[in-house]
Order: structure tokens, then sequence, then C-alpha cells
């Protein structure tokens, strides 16, 4: 199951306190009517119905009244998603079920509405939960209660759809290891073409692994780009907002109501500029082709027949090429960067840098075969072979091996890997954690909480009652985590006073210390 959860809280304004509230709550009533009036075939005409653990069917004003009177709190609402893997289960027992045992668990009466989703593939529920529970006590949702929420929702679908849950798992467990084996295969890929290196060693591994003679004689391949006809074509990108996803293939109705929904959003909850760009380009294409100015031939002549390659970049009064040198592309780079100049399309700059690397790659072509001789040149020309075995007490080295170690590089990496070694070695290897401790300080925070709820004023009495027997749970397992702990002590005093009588330099041979 995937949680996703975001919070609206004040934040500073130029308005002072009462104007960043009033933002804080415009953006949680924009949020109620956005999942409740989201576009979607499942939407119906009065939009969709809110639920929480109070019934079915409520009304949107009494939810609006509700979040309104989250003004004056540190958190208006909490913005929750649940996502399971699965389709076809009861929405409303499933939320219900998980936000009694979050609230359970958080010794809290969290109030929550939520609304269910069926406009995507994966069903999914929002649910809004308010920053104050019914007794005014702050609400806060962890990093830590994802993992519990996730946990909660994965053990109700597994009582009541086994079967579903345990195809969802093996289909999950089959992406990560595709997922990993790619990543991997890319790793691998990218360190043997010299990718992940710095710029000198890119070129040292290139050329060890391909020479430049080699590489320059090989034709360009072209990557060719299939797909099944039942699977999502490669130039149908996507994207995707609050759990809803958008193609290419959407209307242009739909697309403009979406970008005009964006603008209502406040700033931090819109689309990446990248992605925004990309839904604007989309409905500029579709425009053109409502208008006849781009009609559905001319797209798909324009895929068969993609354009041809760059052969040559003009700028100024100077030609380039793919023959041009390595200083003459450094200083068109430069002149680009420079502040107001001309800029080229995107295409031809991909191809100058294309070029430039070409030729950084020529000029490094030979860069340890010459390194090589220059070593043996210097090394063997320099002396003679009686001077060398009086070297050093008789011990003679390879001249590669003497240069390569004087290498400031190679130095470098040995420096690296002594440190990297030290620090692995100071890294103890046994839990240092005292989890009784960590067990009690939790035990007592709950009784505490439980205290706080049994004397909040206006608690029924079987409430109180219920309160009781809790608290004297908590005091039976902090009494007995006590005794763990005791028990704990003695024995790590025992297997002390045992290593020191093992120890043969504690004792003299009078058995004295």
């Amino acid at each position: 199951m995937i949680v996703v959860h975001k919070y609206i809280a004040p934040k500073r304004h130029p308005g002072g306190i009462k104007a960043s509230r009033g933002v804080a709550m415009g953006r949680a009533l924009a949020h109620l009517k956005y999942i409740q009036h989201r576009p979607g075939e499942d939407r119906g005409d009065g939009g969709r119905e809110f639920f929480s653990d109070e019934g079915d069917d409520l009304q949107a004003k009494r939810v609006q009244k509700s979040v309104k009177e989250m003004g004056k709190s540190k958190v208006v609402v909490h913005k929750l998603t649940l996502s399971p893997e699965i389709n076809g289960y009861d929405k409303k027992a499933f939320t219900r079920e998980v936000m009694q045992k979050l609230s359970s668990e958080k010794g809290l009466d969290l109030i929550w509405y939520g609304v269910a989703h069926q406009n995507t593939d994966h069903e999914h529920i929002h649910l809004v939960v308010l920053g104050e529970d019914k007794y005014g006590r702050e609400v806060k949702i962890t990093k830590q209660d994802y993992s519990k929420i996730k946990a909660y929702g994965d053990r109700c679908l597994e009582r009541e759809h086994p079967l579903e849950m345990e195809r969802a798992r093996r289909e999950r467990a089959e992406k990560e290891w595709m997922r990993l084996w790619e990543k991997q295969e890319d790793k691998i890929n990218r360190a043997r073409e010299g990718l992940d290196l710095p710029f000198m060693k890119k070129m040292v591994a290139r050329q060890t692994y391909q020479p430049y003679d080699e590489w320059k004689k090989q034709p360009v391949k072209v990557k060719e780009r299939k797909y099944d006809q039942n699977e999502k074509p490669y130039f149908i990108d996507s994207i995707e907002h609050e759990g809803t996803e958008y193609t290419k293939e959407n209307t242009l109705e739909e697309l403009d109501e979406f970008n005009k929904y964006l603008w209502n959003l406040p700033f931090e909850e819109r689309l990446e500029l990248d992605e925004y760009k990309k839904l604007i380009a989309w409905i500029y294409e579709k425009e053109d082709q409502r208008d006849g100015k781009i009609s559905d031939k001319d797209v798909a002549e324009l895929q068969k027949h993609p354009p041809k390659p760059i052969k040559q970049v003009r700028y100024g009064n100077e030609i380039y090429d793919k023959d041009s040198t390595h200083e003459e592309l450094k200083g068109l780079k430069s002149q680009l960067r420079e502040k107001g100049a001309k800029r080229l399309p995107v295409d031809q700059y991909n191809q100058i840098q294309n070029w430039s690397e070409n030729q950084d790659r020529a000029r490094f072509q030979n860069i340890l075969q010459e390194e090589m001789n220059r070593v043996n040149k210097k090394f063997y020309h320099s002396k003679s072979m009686e001077d060398i075995n009086k070297q050093i007490g008789g011990r003679v080295l390879d001249p590669m091996q003497e240069a390569f170690m004087r290498n400031p590089i190679v130095g470098l990496f040995m420096v690296e890997a002594s440190i990297a070694n030290e620090l692995v070695r100071s890294i103890p290897l046994t839990d240092q954690r005292d989890r009784l401790k960590e067990g009690r300080d939790d035990l007592e925070t709950a009784k505490l909480d439980k205290l706080a709820e049994h004397n909040a004023p206006g608690r029924p009495e079987d409430r109180k009652a219920q309160d009781r027997e809790t608290i004297e749970e908590l005091d039976k397992a902090i009494e007995d985590n006590q005794a763990a702990r005791d028990t704990s002590k003695d024995e790590k005093k025992k297997k002390q006073d045992r290593d020191k009588e093992d120890d043969p330099h504690m004792f003299d041979p009078w058995g004295r210390f």
C-alpha cells in the first residue's frame, strides 16, 4: 500500500498572523473542493460523498465547518492518500479500520473525513485529518506513522483479499527486481563507458575499454524503440498530480480544465516547471490540430521521417562541423556562455557538444601508450642494469609500478582507502541501544497520555473505567520491563566477572591482582 502525507499550516505572510491563517484556511477548503469535485466518471452530479467514522454521505457544509474551526491550530489539516495495491475492496470499512487503529496507537480521538476516488487504474482514498482531536490535543503524523498505516492496511487486505494481495505482492517484487537489475546493468555500462568518472579518468577508461581508432570506425547506431500494442507508446509521456495521471491522449477540454485548476492552487502545490511546460505544449499542439494548422497526417509523417542529422552549424560568420578543432569548438562554447550572446537552437547546441566530446576523445586516444613509452624511456635509458640491481638493497622495482605509485591521483585514492578503512574499523558491530530503556520510556509516555484522557473534562464513566484498566496494564508492563532490565544488568555483570577471571593478565601466579 502507498501512503502519501502532506499538511496545511499557517506560514509567514506580509499581512501578519491573521492573513497567514486565512491563506492556510483557503488552501484547506480548496483541497476539500478538489477531492469532492475532481473530474472523473465517478464524480456524479453532486460530487463525491464524504464519509467518516460517524457515518456516510456527510454534508459538505458540515465538513467545511469542522475545518474552519481549526483556524487557530498549529496545523489546519493533514492530507492523507491511501492507495492499496488491489481494487474491488470495501473502501469505507478499510479506511475506518485503519484510522481506528491509528487513533488507538497514537492515543488520540482523531477527527477525519474521507472521499473515495475511482477515476484512475488504482482506486484510492483521500483523507482530511483535522489538526486537533476531539479534546483539542494537537495531532502530529510523523514518518514512523507511515509504516504503521501501511501495516494496518496490509493486514486488513490480507484478511479480506488474501489471493489478490499475494498476487500484488509478487508483481511488486518482480518490478522491484527488474528495476534493480536495470539499475545495476546501467551502472556497469556507465562505468564501462566512463560516464561516471571525472574528465581525465573518463578519457582513460574509454581508451582502455575501446580505443579511439576502433570506436571511430563504428557506424552510428540509431536506437529503435518498439512497444506492444497493449502498452503505452514511448512517445506518450505522462503527468501525475495528486493521484491522477494525464497524458497526451487526454482531450483538449480535459487539459484546459486541469490547467485552470492548477492556477487556483497555492504555488507550493502546483506542478514542477518542466512538467507544466510539457502540459502547455500538449495544449498548444491540440489547439493547432483543432484549428487546422497541424493535421494528424503531418504528425504521423514527422514520426515516420524524423529530421535529418545536423552536419553544419553557423554562428555569426563562422561555420562549424565535426572536423572543427578542439580550440574552435571550445571558443564557440565560451561565446555562447557570455551574457547577452545569441543562443543556438537546442538540437544544434547538443550537436556542438557531441563534436567537442569527440575531439576530446581524439586528443587523448594514445595517452596510455605515450605515458608508458615515456616512463620506460626515461627509466631504462638513464640507468644501466647494474645500477638498477644495486638500488635499495638489491630490490628491483618495475618502472611502470614506480611511476604508477608516484601518480598524485593514485596517492589520493590510497589516502581515501586508508581513511575509509579506519572509519569502518571504528564502527561497532554490536547494537549499542538500550531497547529496554526505550520501551520503558514509551510505556511511561503512553501512561501519561492515558491519564490525561482519563482526567479530561466530560469523559464518560464507561470510558474512564476502560482508561483505568489500561493504566493498570501499563503499570504491570512497566514493572515487567524493570524486572527484565535488572536481570539484564545482572547477566552483564556476571559476564564481566567471567571475562576478568579468564584474562591471564588480571592475576599474578599467587592469585593477586
